[in-house]
């Protein structure tokens, strides 16, 4: 689901209806708790990656799975002799050769000419020529079979590798599963699929009886019996053999699997192992309803099968979304997947449901929150996922207490649970299914902790809620409850505890950005001295000539010009380095994005109990409306959101700072003086777009006591301040240009 997606889903009620969305071309900045924290209510993104690889955990395959360090992904189509340099199939039937060699297990006259005659064979396998004579072998068997296969004389190829299998067992123990493996294969391309699906297993059977497996085609094996028995509808068949084939760590697996759920729409440019969508777009209103009772028979009998029950219930928790925005008048009204699945579920009248939890997701999915307890009655109840909808459903009931100590178990739970720890651990990786994605959606773990962090945060408990948030990845809700409501003493000893560990490899470094955090919090709040040590560098210099300045412009031991010079050279320090000396990482600044976009204000949301909803009609227009907030502030919450204010308050905020530290300067020169008017004018170019009565209130200044200097002149002929340098900005622009120099001699010009 993308992040358009989520901000679609209703507060209570996600409705699982398969349609497409409409996307945005949006990438501003994620926050879990936005939108009044509703994702704390709603349902958590289900990765079909993730449950797949949980239901896999139950299969303990003896085979193992080989992968050459030359082998590329092979497409469905693709053969191991397609590829032969690429996976390491030449490489292992040279070794194979030698290796019988030494074991005697062939016997030529001369082994050196047997060797270059085997390698000759081998490298012409790929061409249409015929190949070169070999010692009659085992090897010499596999490779006229191999060459016939690649050249589509199946019948050839069949001839080969059965005279091959005909051979003593002493004398095909490298090639026996190689041959059985081919012969599968070639029963696929002949869609002779029950051959195909005996062969596999023969394959895994020769391998058992200890004949040599060097491609680990036994373990392999499993995936593409899986295929044959879904070329034969057997549905209930393939499931456990494409599980099994997960387990081994084949991650194409998690692809197979999808063409074992029924209702599944085509995805265009993807995978589909069935009609594309263009083909079912071509149907006749005859031929889709037919193809819906198919589905609909297909769905039934899918309820009756353990496996597939779990498939089809986590495929739909893992692709329901809210309805198209924009259907078309075309477009039939879209399926309810949720509602149609738990229906199906009822009429067959299960006696033991595994993995009941999942159908209780499915139900408050659907905003039907009363199953979803039943379901959950029915689970083992101590799952992550029966744990979490516990959580949710107390948070419903307003047991918040409850629900926070039973979302604590179900991140620890998640963090733990085998079913969700990869095989080399917690801190491995999925594939492209991370725990913890960097991207724009959130991953499992993101969900669990936002929920955690979101509860903690309500129920007052603030230290725990950073933490929370800020272990799970969160980054800009973290970084909201370190800027806004924690005290600054809270933070700083929080900061302080964090362990010293040596900066990531990838990614960023999340314990250097906090230190950081606090530093510009700490200058925002004129706290210089303690800020210098969490500032990052080259800003803890940019800091001490900024405050530097600072107390040289109050210093009457100076002259005025000397003094006035002094507090200009913080105003543009201020302007020019505002965002990195006293930023706010989330809003109103957004440090965090460079303030790119204007970042959503949880403060303004939590504070006022509503946040602004946007929506667009058909025609495009905007519309916007005040909704309540589901994640309700505390008072303590609200009194420190007041306490820890951004002054001012508005984006950008060091900019009418730079503008006040600018006018300090002006009171200290002559009227009508040029650098006076440069001075003020900057001010005004400063503060003009953020606060337009103080850009009325520093234009007054000009009129009053510039009036007769270009700038001054130039303002007043456009009633407003003008895009011009003076004595003093052209200074200040030199020095600063030079101090950046200075500290960042690889800094690129500004």
């Amino acid at each position: 689901m993308s992040r358009f997606a989520r901000l679609l889903v209703a507060v209570g009620a996600t409705l699982c209806f398969l349609g497409r969305l409409h996307a945005t071309g949006y990438y501003g900045p994620d926050v879990y708790l936005d939108e009044g924290g509703k994702n704390v209510d709603g349902s958590p993104e289900f990765y079909w990656g993730l449950e797949v690889r949980r239901l896999a955990k139950e299969f303990h395959p003896p085979e193992k799975r080989v992968v050459s360090e030359k082998a590329e992904k092979k497409g469905d189509e693709e053969t191991s002799e397609k590829n032969d340099a690429e996976s390491g199939t030449q490489e292992a039937d040279f070794k194979d050769f030698d290796a019988a060699l030494k074991e005697g297990r062939i016997k030529p006259v001369d082994p050196a000419n047997a060797t270059q005659q085997h390698k000759d064979a081998r490298i012409m396998i790929m061409g249409s020529s015929p190949l070169p004579p070999e010692f009659d072998s085992e090897f010499a068997d596999y490779h006229r079979g191999a060459w016939a296969f690649h050249n589509e004389k199946w019948d050839e190829a069949g001839k080969a590798w059965e005279d091959l299998l005909k051979r003593p067992e002493q004398d095909r123990h490298y090639r026996a599963v190689w041959a059985a493996f081919m012969l599968g294969k070639l029963a696929l391309k002949t869609k002779d699929y029950p051959t195909a699906a005996k062969w596999f297993e023969r394959t895994r059977e020769f391998a058992k009886g200890e004949f040599a497996d060097s491609l680990g085609l036994a373990a392999e094996s499993y995936g593409w019996e899986g295929r044959a028995e879904w070329k034969q509808e057997h549905r209930e068949q393939a499931a456990p053999l494409f599980l099994t084939q997960l387990a081994l760590g084949d991650p194409s697996a998690v692809v197979s699997l999808k063409a074992l759920v029924p209702d599944r729409e085509p995805v265009e440019g993807m995978l589909n192992y069935g009609p594309e969508l263009d083909e079912r777009n071509a149907w006749s209103d005859e031929q889709k309803k037919e193809e819906e009772q198919k589905e609909m028979s297909k769905l039934k009998s899918a309820a009756q099968d353990p496996l597939l029950r779990r498939l089809v219930t986590v495929h739909i928790l893992a692709t329901a979304t809210s309805p198209d925005l924009y259907p078309s008048d075309s477009e039939a009204a879209p399926v309810n997947r949720c509602a149609r699945w738990l229906d199906i579920i009822k009429q067959a009248n299960l006696g033991r449901i595994e993995d009941a939890e999942y159908l209780g997701w499915v139900a408050y999915n659907n905003g039907d929150y009363k199953s979803a307890a039943h379901w959950l009655e029915l689970s083992k109840g101590d799952t992550a996922a029966a744990l979490w909808l516990r959580a949710k459903l107390q948070r419903r009931a307003g047991k918040l207490a409850e629900a926070a100590k039973t979302m604590a178990q179900a991140v620890e739970s998640l963090r733990t649970a085998p079913a969700y720890t990869p095989s080399g651990g917690t801190d491995e990786k999925w594939t492209e299914y991370d725990y913890f994605p960097e991207g724009p959606d959130w991953g499992w773990g993101q969900s669990a902790h936002g929920d955690l962090g979101g509860l903690r945060l309500a129920r007052g408990d603030f230290v725990q809620a950073l933490d929370t948030l800020f272990k799970g990845h969160l980054w800009n809700d973290a970084a909201f409850v370190a800027e806004r409501v924690l005290t600054t003493k809270e933070l700083k000893q929080y900061v302080d505890a964090l362990p010293e560990t040596p900066p990531p490899k990838e990614g960023e470094d999340y314990n250097a950005k906090l230190r950081y955090l606090l530093g510009r919090r700490l200058v925002r709040e004129h706290r210089y001295a303690e800020a210098g040590p969490y500032m990052s560098p080259p800003y803890d210099k940019v800091l001490e000539k900024y405050v530097k300045a600072l107390k040289d412009g109050p210093n009457e031991k100076l002259s005025k010009t000397e003094r006035a010079h002094a507090w200009f050279t913080a105003a543009w320090l201020a302007r020019y380095d505002g965002m990195e000396l006293m930023g706010t990482e989330v809003a109103p600044d957004a440090f965090v994005d460079s303030g790119e976009f204007e970042f959503p204000d949880l403060a303004k949301q939590r504070g006022s109990g509503f946040y602004q909803q946007v929506s667009y009609d058909i025609d495009g227009n905007e519309k916007k409306k005040n909704v309540p907030i589901a994640l309700k502030a505390s008072q303590k919450e609200i009194q420190r959101l007041t306490a820890n204010k951004i002054e001012p308050d508005i984006r950008f905020h060091y900019r009418l700072i730079a503008g006040a530290l600018a006018i300090k300067a002006a009171a200290l020169l002559p009227d009508n003086s040029e650098e006076l008017a440069d001075v003020i004018n900057q001010a005004g170019l400063w503060v003009k777009d953020r606060d337009e009565n103080t850009g009325n209130r520093y234009y007054q200044i000009i009129d009053h006591r510039c009036a007769k200097t270009k700038i001054g002149q130039a303002d007043t002929a456009t009633h407003w301040f003008v895009d011009q340098s003076g004595p003093w900005s052209t200074a200040e622009e030199e020095a600063y240009r030079a101090m950046h120099k200075e500290l960042e001699p690889n800094r690129s010009g500004e």
